[in-house]
């Protein structure tokens, strides 16, 4: 939205400008019909006003100096003309008409060094804003060349990015008429690029290598700013060129220095957010992998729904295995904390999940178990619930919880709720029979701490309804939809279910 933006926004200011610069030519013309036709009255000192409207609308000097030699044309042909200045009278307003281009020239370089800060202290903003808003690293190459062309009113700013000896470019922002920089810059051909301190290089230096580069593009200085992280390792460089030699004082060029420092930390911190970005997709994955429909005489359906914001998501996750002629396990757990560590906290328990069921460890044996997986793998503050249990062919169904609620519908009262994984876990087992079309539905804490802008929670009766709809997948498509419309769209945390019906002919589908 912010890139399809900017080409308006610049569009809307170049025609207002251009139009603009008309203005001047229009008091002149007022103030000459004026002066010709009211034969009483002098209005002629009024195009004085002229050069001083066209220093703050025109966007050149040129067009300036223009309005300030066609009023002084018009001046003189109105006192001739009309008779009402002749002699001295003349002279002085032609001086004073004179004056006023000169101080409207002055007025427009001030005027053009106002907004060109303001452009440059927009463009840093932007830049350090970016920091703390997560850009992706193409769009923060982007940003980069544009900011450091904005900043240092340069003809051709580049971004590269170091690949083992050679610089390849990632992003780069230039006057159109000035050819794109190189693709690629070797190690061998470029040393410059490569070194970790600022250094400027002019074209009347022909000895150095990048005097042709320069050359080919009418360029005639250049100034090398390496992107160094915070261990001083080199990520890439920065490139600007300029026509003319842009005379950077001690001032400038610690600027710059410091602007390639902010530079370094967005390039690395958005590419450091993309890998982590992969790595927690892969992990998620692994931990959501979609069991069959129909496991030993029962239906299965899952449903996972995201937290709004890839930092926001946890370590839900759910596993169901198969065990031959005794049934099935499961589990259901959602690990404390965010992103990364909890997923790959979650990882962890769901391997030794599938290697503690496949021995044949019953639910509470299992949560024991990964008690002190989580009290030695994990932080000293990390914790997880979970709710495992285990459903024979027979209709028979234990459970156990590790600080995780009872399942919707059907299922045995749990006798006791242990402590949560990693936080001295003794959990009991409670047991019960299913009938044929009995269902239960094992969910996560993004279903019941939904809230919605009042800050008010559902009511578990509203879930039960929901989870008792005719089919598996309405059920858990209701209660989806349930939280979504609840929230309004706002996910705080991850929603997971597991639905699990009891229907012993095999061959069903789900």
């Amino acid at each position: 939205m912010q890139e399809a933006a900017r080409p308006v926004t610049a569009g809307t200011r170049v025609v207002a400008a251009t139009r603009g610069w008309l203005l001047p030519y229009l008091l002149i013309a007022v103030v000459s019909l004026v002066e010709l036709l009211a034969s009483g009255v002098i209005v002629g000192g009024f195009l004085v006003l002229a050069p001083l409207l066209a220093s703050r609308l025109s966007t050149r000097r040129s067009q300036v100096i223009a309005v300030g030699l066609v009023t002084l044309v018009v001046a003189c042909a109105l006192g001739i003309w009309t008779g009402k200045l002749v002699g001295g009278q003349l002279f002085i307003r032609l001086l004073l008409i004179a004056l006023a281009t000169l101080f409207a020239l002055v007025n427009w370089g001030a005027s053009q060094r106002e907004q060109s800060a303001l452009e440059r202290a927009a463009d840093t903003i932007r830049m350090a804003g970016s920091l703390a808003a997560g850009l992706e690293p193409e769009e923060a190459y982007d940003l980069l060349a544009r900011s450091a062309r904005t900043l240092f009113a340069a003809n051709a700013a580049a971004v590269y990015r170091r690949q083992g000896e050679q610089m390849v470019t990632v992003g780069q922002a230039r006057d159109p008429e000035v050819p794109a920089m190189p693709l690629r810059l070797p190690r061998a051909s470029y040393p410059s690029a490569f070194m970790t301190v600022t250094r400027r290089v002019g074209v009347r230096a022909s000895t150095e290598p990048e005097a042709p580069m320069l050359e080919a593009r009418g360029l005639s200085n250049l100034l090398w700013l390496p992107l160094l992280d915070r261990a001083g390792e080199q990520l890439g460089t920065i490139v600007l060129a300029w026509k003319r030699d842009p005379k950077l004082s001690a001032q400038a060029l610690e600027a710059s220095e410091s602007f390639a420092s902010l530079g370094a930390r967005a390039i690395s911190g958005s590419e450091r957010v993309r890998a982590q970005t992969e790595v927690l997709e892969q992990v998620q994955a692994l931990l959501l992998t979609t069991p069959p429909a129909w496991v030993a005489g029962f239906r299965v359906g899952v449903r996972y729904q995201s937290a709004s914001g890839l930092a926001q998501i946890g370590g839900d996750f759910y596993d169901v295995v198969e065990l031959d002629e005794q049934g099935l396990a499961f589990i259901l757990a959602d690990a404390r904390g965010k992103g990364l560590e909890a997923s790959s906290l979650a990882a962890v328990l769901k391997g030794a999940f599938r290697s503690l069921a496949g021995e044949g460890a019953g639910p509470a044996r299992i949560l024991n178990r990964l008690d002190r997986l989580v009290a030695r793998e994990g932080g000293d503050e990390d914790f997880v619930t979970a709710l495992a249990g285990r459903l024979h062919p027979d209709g028979r169904i234990v459970l156990a919880s590790a600080g995780h609620p009872a399942p919707l519908g059907a299922g045995p009262r749990l006798v006791q709720v242990a402590a949560p994984l990693g936080l001295g876990t003794l959990a009991n087992e409670s047991q019960g029979q299913l009938r044929p079309g009995d269902r239960l539905v094992c969910y996560t804490d993004g279903l019941v701490e939904a809230r919605n802008a009042a800050g008010e929670f559902l009511d578990r009766s509203v879930f039960e309804r929901a989870a008792a709809a005719d089919s598996i997948t309405a059920a858990l498509d209701g209660l989806v939809e349930l939280v979504d419309r609840h929230a309004g769209g706002r996910h705080d945390d991850d929603l997971a279910l597991l639905a699990l019906e009891y229907d012993p002919r095999e061959g069903n589908g789900g």
